[in-house]
Formats: C-alpha cells, sequence, structure tokens
C-alpha cells in the first residue's frame, strides 16, 4: 500500500505486514493487528485533506436536488414568516404639519427686530418644541394626561420660516397636537425671545393617508433571500461534513483490494412495462455503456474467482443500504451466465429480499431460501429459472421472524453443498455488512467477496467499516466497484440510476469499528489464486 508525502505530494510506500512471519498465539495476533491499524491511523493522519472542486460541486448539485423541497420550503417559511411578522406588526403613522413665519407688531425696526428674533428662534426652536414644558402646555390644553405623540421641529437656514410635524398613530389627534403647539407656541417662548407673532403659510389639515408605506413585500423578499442563503450555507456545511467517496482513489486510500470498475447510471422511461424497467444487462432499453461496463467487471472477477474451487461462492454487499448491491449481483450473475457458466443466484438477504424484483419476475411467496431452511420444501423445488440463460435463482421469498438462526442452520450449509454441486458459480445477495451482523454468517462458505460503494452516497468512515467486516469475518476481498458513476468521471455517459430502499431493517444492526483490508488478506488471496491456477 502506498501513501502519499504531504511536503513532497510523492508515493512513499507503507509498512505492509504482506512478509511478517506467522505470529504464535491469539494474544500475539491481536497486538499485531492493533499495531497494524495504528500505522494506518498515523499515516492516515499525516495526509493532509484535499478539496476536488469538481467533485465538490457536483456532490453539492447533488444535495441540492436531494434536498429541494427542503430548500424550497425554507425559503417559503422564512419569507412567509417575515411578510406575516411585517404585516402584523404594521401600524400606520399620520403626520399632520404646519409652516409659518415669526413676525412682530412693533413699528420701529420692524425688519431688524425681525431678523433679530429669526435669529434667536433658529437656535431655540427646536429645543422649545420638543421641550417637556411645551408639551405640559399641551397636554393641559387638549385635556390629556401626557402628550405621546411625536413632535419635530426644523427652521429653514438664514429664514424666519419653521416647520412644525408631529406625527401619531390617530390622524385626528396628531393635527390637534399641532394645532395646539401653534397656539401654546409664541407664549412659552416670550420668556425667551419676547413677544412674538405667527403667521401660518401652509397646513397639512388632518391627515388621510399614512406617512410610513406598509413594506410587508420587502419584509417578504428580504426574508426569503435570508432563507436561501441560510439554506446554501446548510447544504455546504452537509456537503463539507460528509467526506464520501467519489472516486476509486478515494477507496485505495482504504483498501489494498482490487478495483474492478466503473458502473454508470441508467435510466429507464417509468411508462414502460415492469421488465422494461430492469436494470439488467438483458435488458434491451438499457445503455450499452452500462452493460460494457458490467462486462468489464465479470472479465475481471472471471480472472480473481474461477478456478479457486470447483464451484466459487462470490457474496456481493455494501457498506449500508441503497448502494445498489442487489443489481451488481443480478448483473454479475447475467454475466456470467451469458459465458455459459452454470449459475446460481441465492437471495441470502432474508429482511429484504429483493432480487426478483430486480429482475422483474414474479415469484411465489411460498417458494423461496426461507421455506427451504424450515424444511417445508427441497430447494430444487424453490429454484427459478432465468429466460434462457444457464442461470437459476433461490428467491428470499418467504417471512421469517429469525433470518440469523436459519442462515446457521444445518440446512443452510447442506443447501449450499447440494448448490455447489450443480453450478459452476454461486453467487450470494447478501444484507448490507456495515449494519446488519447477518453478512458474517457466509463468511465460512465463501470464497470471495465484492464491495458495491455508491459514488457521491457512501462515506469513508462507512466504507472502512465493511472492511473491518471482511477482516473479522475472514472473508478475502476480490475488489469493489464503483456503483452510480455520472458524467464526467469516465468514459460512460451520463443518466439517471433509480434506486431502490430498505425499509426493514429496524432490528439485527451489526457494531463495527473503522478499520481497512489488511495486507495479510491480500497475501492469502494472492496464494489461494496461484494455488487455483497449478
Amino acid at each position: 500500500m502506498f501513501i502519499r508525502d504531504s511536503a513532497s505530494g510523492s508515493e512513499a510506500a507503507m509498512v505492509t505486514v504482506t512478509d511478517t512471519a506467522p505470529i504464535a498465539g491469539q494474544n500475539d495476533e491481536r497486538e499485531q493487528k492493533s499495531m497494524n491499524r495504528e500505522t494506518y491511523e498515523t499515516y492516515s493522519a499525516a495526509e493532509p485533506e484535499k478539496i476536488d472542486l469538481i467533485a465538490f460541486l457536483a456532490e453539492y448539485f447533488q444535495a441540492f436536488q436531494k434536498f429541494f423541497f427542503g430548500v424550497l420550503a425554507l425559503v417559503i417559511l422564512a419569507g412567509g414568516g417575515s411578510f406575516l411578522t411585517a404585516k402584523l406588526r404594521y401600524q400606520p403613522v399620520y403626520e399632520a404639519y404646519t409652516s409659518f413665519v415669526v413676525g412682530s407688531n412693533r413699528a420701529v425696526g420692524y425688519s431688524y427686530y425681525d431678523n433679530v428674533t429669526a435669529e434667536q428662534l433658529g437656535k431655540t426652536f427646536p429645543y422649545l418644541v420638543t421641550s417637556g414644558v411645551l408639551k405640559d402646555v399641551v397636554a393641559r390644553d387638549l385635556g390629556i394626561g401626557a402628550v405621546t405623540s411625536e413632535i419635530q421641529a426644523s427652521v429653514m437656514e438664514n429664514t424666519n420660516l419653521f416647520t412644525i410635524r408631529v406625527r401619531d398613530a390617530s390622524p385626528e389627534t396628531a393635527y390637534r397636537v399641532m394645532k395646539s403647539v401653534i397656539t401654546n407656541y409664541p407664549e412659552v417662548a416670550e420668556y425667551i425671545i419676547g413677544a412674538t407673532t405667527l403667521t401660518v403659510v401652509d397646513e397639512s389639515g388632518v391627515p388621510a393617508v399614512p406617512v410610513n408605506s406598509q413594506d410587508a413585500l420587502r419584509a417578504g423578499t428580504y426574508g426569503a433571500a435570508a432563507g436561501l442563503a441560510a439554506a446554501f450555507l446548510l447544504l455546504f456545511l452537509y456537503v463539507r461534513t460528509r467526506k464520501t467517496i467519489h472516486w476509486a482513489d478515494d477507496i485505495k486510500k482504504l483498501t489494498n483490494a482490487a478495483f474492478l470498475g466503473n458502473l454508470p447510471q441508467a435510466k429507464i422511461k417509468k411508462r414502460s412495462s415492469v421488465k422494461e424497467q430492469t436494470i439488467t444487462i438483458c435488458n434491451p432499453k438499457v445503455p450499452d455503456a452500462f452493460k460494457e461496463a458490467v462486462q468489464l467487471i465479470r472479465t475481471r472477477m472471471e480472472d480473481r474467482i474461477i478456478g479457486k474451487s470447483d464451484c466459487p461462492v462470490l457474496l456481493v454487499t455494501s457498506a449500508v443500504p441503497g448502494e445498489g448491491k442487489t443489481t451488481v449481483a443480478v448483473n454479475l450473475a447475467e454475466a456470467f451466465a451469458k459465458k455459459k457458466y452454470r449459475v446460481v443466484l441465492l437471495d441470502g438477504d432474508l429482511r429484504n429480499p429483493s432480487v426478483m424484483k430486480c429482475m422483474g419476475l414474479i415469484g411465489r411467496k411460498e417458494r423461496g431460501i426461507a421455506a427451504v431452511l424450515k424444511g417445508q420444501m427441497d430447494w430444487e423445488e424453490a429454484l427459478t429459472d432465468c429466460r434462457d440463460l444457464t442461470l437459476k435463482i433461490l428467491p428470499g421469498a418467504g417471512s421469517t421472524q429469525n433470518p440469523a438462526g436459519l442462515l446457521r442452520s444445518v440446512r443452510m450449509k447442506t443447501m449450499i453443498e447440494s448448490l455447489k454441486e450443480e453450478a459452476d458459480l454461486l453467487i450470494i445477495d447478501t444484507p448490507p455488512c456495515g449494519v446488519l451482523s447477518d453478512a458474517a454468517l457466509f463468511g465460512g462458505i465463501a470464497d470471495g467477496a465484492v464491495l458495491v460503494v455508491h459514488q457521491g452516497t457512501t462515506k469513508d468512515r462507512e466504507v472502512r467499516r465493511a472492511l473491518e467486516f471482511f477482516e473479522d469475518s475472514q472473508i478475502p476481498v476480490c475488489g469493489y466497484v464503483l456503483n452510480g458513476v455520472q458524467e464526467g468521471t469516465t468514459g460512460y455517459g451520463y443518466s439517471s440510476y433509480g434506486s431502490y430502499g430498505y425499509g426493514k431493517y429496524g432490528y439485527g444492526y451489526g457494531k463495527y469499528g473503522y478499520g481497512k483490508e489488511k495486507e495479510r488478506r491480500n497475501s492469502d488471496r494472492t496464494a489461494r489464486e496461484q494455488g487455483g491456477k497449478a
């Protein structure tokens, strides 16, 4: 295995345990495993994290598509909430105003007196109008306890033209307060600038239209924009913290298992019949790119699994549900059958059997592996032929309350041995090995396993957990398939691949720690391959 040097970017060989001498005793073996894991974790921690911009943007777009309705809901809630809040909190404000000039009754020095008075008023007018003294006088004049209206005063520079503005929620109150201010202002100002007369030149009357417009629509727009920005930020954090698998090289950092190939996405029109919607190489509506990818994976698997025994047993699994393991298992079975291998495909996922559905076949509920393991029928009766291929299917139909008990039963071992006598290759679609312990029950009969990883969906820690499972179960890993590859990552065309869900894994979860497939397993697998060829 190799790692990248953080300073130079060159590849450096990592310490392996391929040539490690046999360890005597279980305690020594556990200690050796612990040392290997610590070595791997040390190198992994030293490797700097790199961001692939193209992959990040692609995953960001996928996340946006995935959570589109969530983003839309957040925008609607934020915009609607802001709109309703502004609507409910809106209170109209009416403004009454008057403009006047100051004058005097004195005949002598009239112009001089008016200029002096205007100068003094310009300094004192704003203060007097907003002072508590004038407000008390106005309150007594109107017969109210206190003046709650907002009073503003302004003066035009170098003139004796003044303006008073009164704002209030009630247009009548605003007008009455304004009139009282005009009436009582000369009395209050007489003690400071002497007797004056105010001549009104303009007056608003009782205001009919509020001066503050209702900004609910603007508030809703700002709220929607803020909600969209918050959604984009949450998507960024979601994508940034997921650390999913994007390329085959991402898995190479975790294991020395072989890369079997990329499996592109495929799309079938929903208006097609059920049989025509199957994502299999036997379906003429499936794109050629998908079929070519399956053939390439089969060729690479053929070199690794065929010849290990008279009838090798191959497990196809994934770290978590929804990675497309059943699709890979079905297509591998059909691909080997097309080369005239006698293949038996066993649906080992008793909690959520989906092989028949994936192939567009309709099976009888009472004919399945559960009925065979319960002794209700022979395995020959449960086998289902697949079209014109040399492929037989043992479906997972039938309900059971104890799948693990059936899989570890003596009938299970006997059935597997009988099936191996009738086939050249036995492929088992197992439950996800990262969440269920059922897959470990096939460890004693498996000659190899294929790990299916979905691009942009599977997290690196989930792959580590699956690799830890393989090591603990002593199942050699033949390789891994990167499923759901989009346009731009390979030469294959882009399409939209419809996946299937798992809704029945509410119980029996297995717990596995983090880890990786060790070099020792690679050495064992190489030895077995050489022995098979010999």
